[in-house]
């Protein structure tokens, strides 16, 4: 897909330099790396005379010892001894090859060479490298010789945003992580000797390995190989997690969920819509339905982030979080930098559920008080959020308890869909939550019918719930150390001890409602708030 970009944008004439970024260092199909993949499918096609790698710790190589000899020829004598040393002195002579023969020219880790930040932070030797290669995609005479630049990069952000000006003619291009079918392919490449044993399929492997390139899919073979043990369910797991947590920890928090809907009490309106509008018809391939992204409104403690993991659980998803205070960073450019690394690690995870607590905080337009970082982020996620193309394959879900803090452009249809109000439990929910709690801790209770313990939670949320029942499991281990049990009596007298806590529980709960857009996912009891906002 990336080399078919590459090619339409070469053959059409748009540009002959070209930035090569994301998954760079991985294998470009069952054998074959960036170099070599471009060597047979381009270079060898197209009779190039010289083929030249630099980057700043090997300085100028070639691919034979011919055309090194043909570059001396072309650019002179003297630059035999410039090989090694910095862009400054070598890029004019490289110059003057690209201009006067057909050459291909990579250049590896170009964020070193020219790394994001304003141009007045930059050093000396890196302007002057950035003028070099940004008049090189400019250049007519380069372009009439056939000469190409291949730059390569692990993260577009990591490079000077000069180079992204429509005044030049540099073009990015998104090399991918592996979709399924092509880490299947691979897999049953890697396994066709059969030399090791395998307790799922190929295909349940492919799903599985979701995230991870070629060369990550490979160590998961060979450390099996290595420990003497089958691959399994639990030993890709483990090895790719921590792949992603070496590659994309630093950005972002992965969530492996442990509950499903069957854990979670009352939420009945939520867990409804979320299997019929996501579960459902993601299985059947009908992603019309799936709503791009969810907003979950309401108070806190009502468990918006249990929905989230329980979702992740119920639809097989990979499950990511966005915790903005590990994408901000000290030093100019850090911040967007990491955002897109967020952004592509999360992508890397199709399908999955991105989930962003308190996003009134999390993404604001800002001002310029912070260098238009924040304004720059807000726009990023602006633009990845409404990528019709993500539909049913990264559903972005976000909670908040203030929701008119929310700016209206991230709140309109096409991003956030759907706004569901996630309130405080009813009565009967309540008690199926009392239950629920009791049973997680596995706490022994003669209670056969909480109803009536529930009654007297008015206006507990289901973490204030959980405080009661952990109260109430210490009043009982006081009362008898050795096998306690919660009882009716001792329930209500943690009910009497802890009483809710949440603030602004009704200024929020109206909030919710008032966010609302679909009057099917708000219990009956504020159907006329609905109704009356549209009077």
């Amino acid at each position: 897909m990336w080399f078919n970009e590459f090619l339409s944008k070469y053959k059409s004439g748009i540009s002959h330099e070209f930035l090569f970024y994301f998954n760079v260092k991985d294998m470009m199909d069952n054998t074959r790396n960036f170099f070599r993949y471009i060597d047979d499918e381009f270079i060898k096609q197209r009779n190039f005379g010289i083929v030249a790698f630099y980057d700043i710790s090997r300085g100028l190589t070639f691919l034979e010892p011919a055309m090194e000899r043909e570059f001396i020829k072309i650019a002179g004598n003297e630059v035999a001894n410039l090989f090694h040393t910095l862009p400054s002195r070598i890029f004019p002579f490289i110059d003057i090859a690209l201009r006067n023969t057909k050459m291909a020219l990579f250049i590896d880790h170009a964020e070193k060479i020219v790394p994001a930040g304003d141009i007045g932070s930059m050093t000396l030797e890196e302007r002057m490298a950035l003028i070099w290669l940004s008049e090189w995609s400019v250049n007519s005479r380069i372009s009439a010789v056939g000469s190409t630049i291949f730059m390569l990069a692990d993260n577009l952000a990591g490079i000077s945003h000069e180079f992204l000006k429509s005044a030049y003619r540099i073009e990015p291009i998104l090399v991918e992580l592996p979709n399924e079918a092509e880490r299947k392919s691979y897999i049953e490449y890697l396994l066709k000797d059969k030399e090791i044993k395998s307790e799922i399929s190929v295909d349940e492997f492919a799903k599985l390995s979701s995230g991870l390139n070629r060369k990550s899919i490979k160590d998961i073979k060979l450390k099996a190989e290595a420990e003497g043990v089958p691959i399994s369910f639990d030993f890709i797991k483990e090895k790719k997690h921590d792949v992603l947590k070496k590659e994309y920890g630093d950005v972002l928090d992965f969530i492996y969920p442990e509950i499903g809907f069957e854990n979670l009490g009352g939420m009945e309106f939520a867990k409804t819509y979320l299997n019929k509008n996501i579960i459902e018809p993601i299985r059947r391939g009908d992603l019309r339905r799936v709503p791009m992204g969810i907003l979950l409104c309401g108070p806190s403690g009502t468990g918006k982030t249990l929905l989230v993991e329980a979702l992740a659980k119920a639809s097989g998803f990979n499950c990511v979080k966005i915790d903005m205070s590990r994408i901000l960073g000290q030093y100019v450019g850090e911040s967007e930098k990491n955002f897109k690394k967020c952004l592509l690690g999360a992508k890397s995870q199709e399908p999955v559920i991105v989930f962003v607590d308190e996003i009134d905080t999390a993404f604001r337009r800002g001002d310029s008080g912070d260098s238009g970082v924040s304004r720059n982020i807000f726009s990023e996620f602006l633009q990845f959020t409404s990528n019709t193309n993500n539909r049913g394959k990264i559903i972005f879900i976000a909670a908040t308890n203030r929701p008119d803090l929310i700016d209206a452009a991230l709140k309109r249809a096409g991003r956030f869909d759907k706004k569901i109000p996630i309130l405080l439990p009813e009565v009967e929910e309540r008690a199926e939550i009392f239950k629920i709690i009791i049973k997680k801790y596995g706490i022994e209770t003669n209670i056969q019918d909480f109803l009536s313990i529930s009654k007297l939670a008015e206006n507990y949320t289901g973490a204030e719930i959980d405080t009661v029942v952990r109260k109430a499991y210490e009043i009982a281990c006081n009362k008898k150390e050795e096998n306690p049990v919660i009882t009716g009596p001792i329930l209500k007298e943690a009910l009497k001890k802890c009483r809710p806590s949440t603030k602004d529980v009704q200024f929020m709960t109206e909030l919710a409602i008032a966010e609302c857009d679909d009057i099917d996912l708000l219990p009956k009891k504020y159907w006329h708030i609905f109704e009356n906002t549209l009077k």
